[in-house]
């Protein structure tokens, strides 16, 4: 079975969440690894693994990024990863993947959901466009606080959203972060 490996350079891991009811945070995490076992042409037959540093969040904001790394949030001094582990991908509809796996946050391990969208598959590699939604309450990130004008700071719901570049993983090669 073939491995890739998550280019780091070439990727990116985005996500966005509404913020007081009228806007949008949108941020990123600059440290991540990863491995696709299988065929990069038909992830049917593949398995996907991937790993973030909690740690490497950004959102342009250095007092809001110290939060979400605090207890109220990810708590990153116990839990310092999220992982997702695929359970199963089947091709969907006019060339993109359905995905489901194992999210892990802050040790609470729940079913996910990803589409995944080739956009460039040759003999050196390929990338994907990878989207889902995870609602944040699920994994114990509950934090919240209501707003004079009704509503409340930050919304449940998190758009998760990466562009993924595999490269042929070298033998014996090992992925940390």
């Amino acid at each position: 079975m073939n491995k890739w490996k998550v280019d780091q350079s070439k990727s990116i891991v985005e996500f966005s969440v509404p913020h007081m009811m009228v806007s949008t945070v949108r941020g990123t995490f600059d440290n991540f690894s990863g491995e696709l076992q299988g065929n990069i042409a038909d992830l049917t037959r593949s398995t996907i693994h991937f790993k973030v540093a909690v740690l490497s969040i950004h959102t342009n904001n250095k007092e809001r990024d110290q939060h979400l790394c605090s207890a109220d949030f990810f708590n990153v001094q116990t839990f310092p990863h999220m992982t997702f582990s695929s359970r199963s991908i089947y091709l969907h509809e006019d060339g993109v993947y359905r995905m489901t796996g194992d999210l892990t946050i802050k040790q609470t391990m729940k079913n996910a959901l990803f589409y995944i969208t080739p956009l460039e598959v040759d003999m050196f590699g390929a990338s994907y466009l990878v989207e889902g939604e995870v609602n944040r309450k699920e994994f114990g990130l509950a934090w919240n606080r209501a707003i004079e004008a009704g509503g409340v700071m930050v919304g449940e719901n998190i758009d998760i959203k990466m562009i993924i570049a595999v490269s042929k993983a070298e033998v014996n090669s090992s992925i940390t972060i």
